[in-house]
């Protein structure tokens, strides 16, 4: 199998060496974003375990409770914490994609949820507190959450920010590069 030279402690596979389902997939990222993030392609190392992250990824940031703006800002946010360029760098592209903004993103390194609807000002900040304490929220945090959101609403939620920090943890510890 032919890989790809870079700066990342392990080789990524090329596209155009993937087979079955991770080939799919693989083909179906170069459509939604022209490109097949090289995470994707490090974890494509392990088949099994790229496909179903892949799937789990889908669940959670696709359409569904919460909007998938908001999900890419809480990508964001958390990868800011978590001290991820990679995830950061791939998903400040795409909530400019989806109509946010460059600045919004820069708001979120401050910590300044000013310019969000309450709604979305209180997610932004309870994903602030999970990605650096290993999910531990204060009751106060969590009761503003729970005022604007419902039980399933806050499912989603959680899992967009616990999601970034498994893989700002996976990016940063096998130094990927960001996806160009």
């Amino acid at each position: 199998m032919t890989h790809v030279a870079d700066a990342a402690r392990l080789p990524m596979i090329a596209v155009e060496d993937a087979t079955g389902a991770t080939k799919a997939l693989f083909e179906t990222f170069r459509r939604q974003r022209g490109n097949v993030p090289n995470l994707f392609r490090i974890m494509a190392q392990r088949p099994p375990i790229v496909e179903t992250l892949y799937a789990h990824m889908q669940a959670v940031m696709g359409p569904g409770e919460v909007s998938v703006l908001l999900k890419e800002l809480v990508a964001c946010h958390v990868s800011q914490i978590n001290g991820c360029e990679y995830c950061l760098a791939s998903h400040t592209k795409l909530v400019e994609r989806l109509g946010g903004s460059a600045a919004q993103v820069e708001a979120l390194a401050a910590r300044d949820y000013a310019g969000f609807e309450p709604a979305w000002a209180a997610a932004l900040a309870y994903a602030a507190e999970i990605a650096p304490t290993g999910g531990r929220v204060a009751d106060a945090t969590y009761a503003r959450v729970a005022e604007q959101w419902q039980p399933a609403q806050i499912v989603e939620l959680t899992t967009a920010a616990t999601l970034f920090s498994y893989f700002n943890r996976f990016a940063n510890a096998l130094q990927i590069p960001i996806t160009t």
